[in-house]
């Protein structure tokens, strides 16, 4: 059964010895790290924020050729390498116990310390502990710049990035069906798509100007003058409102068998990245999401089969499920083809339903970055034991995404 509110889808490369002795690779692609250092005060019970830009070189015997394309491998890899560069840099600091976390772009810390201190601590590992850390990648420590700027600025970085979420990391929540609302920020890239002002499906913002959505949503309902999408955790009101300016299905699409479950949707004009409002990251193709990997599905769909939409967008943590056992005769017995990805349970109880075909299935890396696993697709009615909901894997579909928006 279809889920929408209509009808009940390195290499390596090393540089040559006369291009230079000592290789010094240097990469200022977004090493903007936006540093937030969290200072508690205990005589006045209060949390003061400090945020700084910095900008790093490394050096390095390999060339990453993808790192400048966000949320590459190469990328993700150099980042992870990073990141515990520098929490190992502030282990034998006086802020060791107050570190809570680095990240490129952002990294965080809690201190009793006052102000001034803390910002001695913090220029003095960036420009002179880094010099010594372990790599690869070795930090260039002449190289480091770094600036204190307010939260205007740091979110504006932070919401330019893909992936990135602002408020707490949801708790296991029951299932859309019955489940719980999410705050504001929480899932910033999901966006509901209205036919004549009514909800039909889901969507997810992958960049400023394109959604991707689940190709059965158009089916009948094709003019893109008559749809909307709007952002926000309600529909009405909403964040943000915009018309579409074209549709693309994918030519393979079948309706009868659910394959190439993908369309894409361009936005009639940019949305602004707010704190609400920002993109998904999308995954290459090699990425493998495992069997057992908790994902989280969310959308303004019925809490019950055959039931209405919502107007709060909820959640649900749901678990892939290898498409072995999903293809079984008491599941969904041969059915589930390579661009299809299976996740719920098989006991049931968790799923997505109608209204919320075309929205995100989203998992995140060691990072805390999100990326798009898959997009709701179709299922046998909604939350049955043995009847996982099925997602197009975008994964399988990803060379196509970049074949017609070029992201």
């Amino acid at each position: 059964m279809y889920r929408p509110d209509v009808a009940r889808a390195r290499k390596r490369v090393c540089w040559e010895p006369w291009v230079i002795g000592l290789v010094i690779f240097i990469s200022l692609i977004v090493l903007a790290v936006c540093i937030g250092l969290i200072v508690h005060y205990v005589r006045y019970n209060q949390r003061k924020t400090y945020n700084y830009y910095s900008t790093l070189s490394f050096t390095t015997d390999k060339l990453y050729a993808e790192f400048g394309r966000e949320a590459s491998n190469n990328f993700t890899e150099m980042s992870q390498r990073l990141e515990l560069m520098v929490k190992n840099a502030f282990y034998k600091t006086p802020l060791r116990g107050e570190f809570v976390k680095s990240q490129v772009i952002k990294f965080r810390f809690r201190s009793t310390e006052d102000p001034e201190t803390v910002n001695k601590i913090v220029q003095r590992v960036l420009h002179e502990k880094l010099q010594g850390a372990a790599g690869p990648p070795k930090v260039d420590p002449a190289s480091v710049k770094i600036r204190k700027i307010n939260k205007t600025e740091t979110d504006s970085y932070l919401n330019h990035c893909c992936g990135t979420r602002r408020s707490k990391y949801p708790g296991q929540s029951l299932r859309i069906v019955g489940g719980t609302e999410v705050e504001e920020g929480e899932w910033p890239w999901q966006a509901s798509l209205q036919w004549d002002g009514s909800h039909r499906c889901g969507a997810t913002l992958i960049n400023a100007t394109w959604l991707v959505s689940a190709a059965h949503c158009f089916t009948t309902y094709k003019d893109p003058a008559r749809w909307t999408a709007s952002f926000g955790v309600t529909i009405n009101p909403s964040k943000i409102k915009r018309g579409l300016r074209r549709i693309i299905v994918h030519e393979k699409y079948k309706h009868s068998t659910h394959d190439y479950d993908i369309s894409l949707a361009e936005l009639s004009r940019p949305v602004p990245y707010t704190n609400a409002v920002h993109r998904v990251c999308l995954p290459d193709a090699s990425y493998e999401f495992q069997p057992g990997d908790a994902v989280f599905v969310t959308g303004f769909g019925a809490l019950q089969n055959d039931g209405i939409s919502q107007n709060h967008l909820r959640q649900a943590q749901v678990t892939i499920i290898d498409t072995a056992t999903c293809n079984e005769p008491q599941a969904y017995n041969g059915a589930i083809t390579p661009r299809m990805l299976c996740a719920g349970s098989l006991k049931g109880k968790r799923d997505a339903c109608q209204g919320d075909s075309g929205g995100p299935l989203v998992s995140s890396d060691a990072r805390d970055i999100w990326y798009l696993a898959g997009i709701v697709s179709w299922g046998d009615e909604c939350a049955k034991p043995n009847k996982p909901g099925v997602y197009t894997r975008v994964t399988a579909l990803r060379d196509w995404i970049t074949s017609k928006t070029g992201i």
